[in-house]
């Protein structure tokens, strides 16, 4: 009986542990490739924002085209990606 009992304590043990760890096959990361480095501000509709996670490691800036073209990744590097950061950041600290 005090085996059982220590058999299940120990299971319980590991799987408080291991529930936080993500697998390693799975990732989170929605770009493929580092993104593009060029697309006219006039065509985004919507921009997203995902930092690093525990899931995938870089920062991701997913751009959402006017007229149904879609979604796009920005190169973090670019020139046009530090630009909507920068407004962005800059509306945010604006407004109270």
């Amino acid at each position: 009986m005090k085996t059982a009992a220590a058999f299940i304590f120990l299971v319980c043990c590991i799987v408080l542990e291991v529930k936080g760890y993500t697998l390693p096959g799975k990732r989170r990361c929605l770009c493929a490739d580092k993104g593009v480095n060029k697309i006219s501000p006039k065509a985004i509709q919507k921009v997203k924002i995902i930092p690093p996670s525990p899931s995938c490691k870089r920062l991701e800036i997913l751009v959402t085209l006017k007229r149904g073209a879609g979604q796009k990744c920005l190169n973090p590097g670019s020139e046009i990606a530090k630009y909507l950061l920068k407004a962005i950041q800059e509306k945010q600290n604006k407004s109270p």
